[in-house]
């Protein structure tokens, strides 16, 4: 999709989650490339909170969203614009297409609405409304609400095709053929449709950059666009996050949740973003072993390289970026989570420790390898862990050279795995971990003795 040199200062794009529970590894893929988008073209990225469905609210989810975004260095430039404080606008939306003939009110009780479904189950047809409430004189139904008579706000929806292009998956041609839709709930709330498409157009939105997942509804808005006399932005739709190459990502699934790479992983947050821009997600002259700053992704994303191909969450090449994010991160912002993780300040123990880890482990990535039962915990914090048994021997260690262990286990008859089997747990509370010579190298001899002398 090009954006044209004249729409550079109009780019408008924005994140639109519900507040109904965790945030979905989706969700923040799609906040990611709204960043990028908004970013790269010198637009804004908005934050809206679509809570119109009260009864999946969850309390403390539009916070964790906000976090999560900061969290991410994705910070909106406006917003949030939360769906439930703007109400008289789809109300007056709503009405406007009365006038304007869309639409209608239809006071159905649920249980006419029951029987209607059921019979249509019987018959073999897909459930529609029949349009009873559709031949009501506007201005008498308009009376009959204002006497307090329960209604929804329907939009007429004749059977009809509806051409667009994607910015990604270039001309769609769907038929609508639906039962007439409600745009407003008799709690006066709006449904998903009228919201979506009244906000976008209030707040400027150019460019609907969200998952495929609703290109299926695209067309619907397109048939609301034209009821209003409006002009609908431009849509990219991203292709699917998925298990494997046929198996989606479940709901049941820990991983399909932001949560699970911050809370039980503790994977640096770029790890996360350098995952999601592999595979034809946009970076002109992709390199697989370059870790991208954000920066970096800014200046090389083109959307007109956004690829139809799901993205596969592998876990291999999470651990891989994750490895390239603690080599590759400042130390300021590895310090920064650290201490948000763990609740730690001492700087000069954190930057010894990430020192050490950046020089010894390779291999190490997430963060909650940190945490006090973790492997690595040791390191900050010091915990007395298991019992030593025999501690008699450790008296005769007067240097932590592996050579000397050597020889005080050959004098003493043992087996010098099993000597220093003994020395780690001295140590650092656990039987398996680093070798005791790293663990010296990192304690220091001084910090070693002081800990054998409080086992003895």
């Amino acid at each position: 999709m090009r954006v044209s040199r004249a729409l550079l200062n109009e780019v408008r794009v924005r994140f639109a989650p519900s507040p109904t529970g965790q945030l979905h590894i989706g969700g923040l893929r799609t906040a990611f490339f709204n960043y990028l988008f908004a970013k790269k073209y010198g637009g804004k990225f908005i934050l809206r909170i679509e809570d119109t469905d009260q009864t999946r609210l969850v309390k403390g989810a539009q916070g964790q969203i906000s976090n999560i975004l900061k969290h991410y260095d994705l910070e909106p430039d406006e917003g949030p614009v939360v769906q439930s404080e703007r109400l008289n606008k789809y109300r007056d939306a709503a009405e406007e297409l009365i006038e304007n003939g869309h639409a209608y009110r239809c006071f159905c009780s649920s249980e006419r609405l029951d029987l209607l479904r059921k019979t249509a189950a019987r018959n073999g047809e897909i459930p529609k409304y029949d349009r009873k409430c559709a031949n009501i004189d506007k201005n008498e139904a308009l009376k009959m609400s204002e006497n307090g008579e329960k209604c929804v706000i329907r939009l007429k929806l004749d059977k009809q095709n509806v051409s667009f292009k994607d910015g990604v998956f270039g001309d769609i041609n769907q038929v609508i053929d639906e039962s007439d839709a409600i745009l407003l709930k008799s709690d006066g709330f709006p449904t998903y449709h009228l919201a979506n498409v009244v906000d976008d157009k209030d707040m400027k939105i150019s460019h609907v950059i969200r998952g495929m997942e609703w290109l299926s509804s695209t067309g619907k808005h397109h048939i609301l666009y034209k009821s209003f006399n409006w002009t609908p932005p431009k849509y990219l739709h991203l292709s699917l996050i998925m298990r494997t190459a046929t198996k989606k990502l479940s709901k049941r699934d820990s991983d399909a949740y932001v949560d699970y790479y911050n809370e039980k992983l503790g994977v640096l947050p770029l790890a996360i973003l350098n995952m999601m821009i592999r595979n034809g997600s946009g970076i002109r002259n992709f390199d697989p072993n370059h870790f991208y700053s954000i920066s970096e992704m800014v200046e090389n994303f083109d959307p007109e390289l956004l690829g139809r191909r799901n993205l596969l969450l592998d876990s291999d090449i999470l651990h891989k970026y994750s490895r390239m994010a603690f080599q590759n991160s400042s130390f300021p912002e590895i310090y920064r989570k650290i201490c948000e993780k763990f609740g730690t300040h001492d700087e000069e123990k954190v930057r010894k420790v990430v020192e050490f880890l950046r020089a010894k482990e390779e291999n190490f990535g997430n963060l909650s390898e940190l945490a006090e039962d973790g492997p690595f915990g040791w390191m900050l914090f010091e915990n007395n862990g298991e019992n030593v048994e025999d501690t008699e021997i450790l008296k005769k260690i007067d240097s932590w050279k592996v050579e000397k262990i050597r020889e005080v286990a050959k004098s003493h008859g043992i087996p010098e795995k099993k000597l220093l089997e003994k020395c780690r747990i001295a140590l650092i509370g656990r039987k398996k971990g680093p070798p005791v010579s790293e663990i010296v190298d990192f304690l220091g001899e001084d910090e070693c003795y002081r800990r054998i002398s409080e086992r003895l």
